[in-house]
C-alpha cells in the first residue's frame, strides 16, 4: 500500500511535502493478461496544499515482466511513469470528478497504478529488432531461421497467386 500522511498539509494551504514512497503493488490485468511487477515500485511525489485541492505531482519507476509482442518471449521492462492527480479538501463532495480526502492519508496506489497503465507501450518488444515469429512454422526467428519457403506476399493476395498458376497450365 502506498499511503501519504497528510494530516499536517491539510491544515497548512500553500505548504508542500516530498515523499518518497515504495511498495509492492498487485499485478495487472490487461485484456486478461496478468503482468507482474518485479520488486517494489517506487515513487517520488511533491504535494502541495492550493487551498482548494491537494495535488500529487512526481513519478513512479520500477520492472515489470512483460511479454514480447513478436516472439511471446518474456522480458524485464523498465518503466518509468508520470504522477499527476489531485484530491479535494472540499467536505461538501466538492467536485465529482476529484476524489475527496477524507482523513489524513491518501492512498496513492491506484493513481500510480493507473499512471503505470497508461505508460505501458502498446506493443512491447523484447529488443528493437526482434524477428518475432515464423507465420508458418512458429519457430522463434531470433534463435536461427527455419526452413519455410520464405515467401513474401501478403496472404489477401493468394487467391491471384492460384489464378496465376492457372493461367501458366
Amino acid at each position: 500500500m502506498m499511503r501519504l500522511d497528510v494530516a499536517r498539509l491539510k491544515r497548512s494551504p500553500g505548504d508542500s511535502a516530498r515523499y518518497d514512497l515504495a511498495a509492492d503493488l498487485p499485478p495487472l490485468d490487461i485484456s486478461g493478461e496478468i503482468i507482474a511487477f518485479v520488486g517494489p515500485v517506487k515513487a517520488v511525489l511533491a504535494v502541495s496544499n492550493t487551498g482548494e485541492v491537494i495535488e500529487v505531482e512526481g513519478t513512479a519507476d520500477g520492472k515489470l515482466e512483460l511479454s514480447c509482442s513478436r516472439c511471446l518471449k518474456r522480458f524485464i521492462y523498465d518503466f518509468q511513469a508520470p504522477v499527476d492527480e489531485k484530491y479535494s479538501l472540499a467536505q461538501d463532495g466538492g467536485n465529482e470528478e476529484i476524489p475527496s480526502v477524507t482523513g489524513d492519508f491518501i492512498d496513492i496506489a491506484p493513481a500510480v497504478l493507473n499512471s503505470i497503465y497508461l505508460a505501458l507501450p502498446m506493443k512491447a518488444v523484447c529488443v528493437e529488432g526482434c524477428q518475432g515469429l515464423c507465420p508458418v512454422c512458429g519457430r522463434n526467428l531470433n534463435e536461427g531461421r527455419c526452413g519455410c519457403a520464405a515467401e513474401d506476399i501478403d496472404p489477401r493476395m493468394s487467391v491471384l497467386k492460384e489464378l496465376l498458376k492457372k493461367d501458366d497450365n
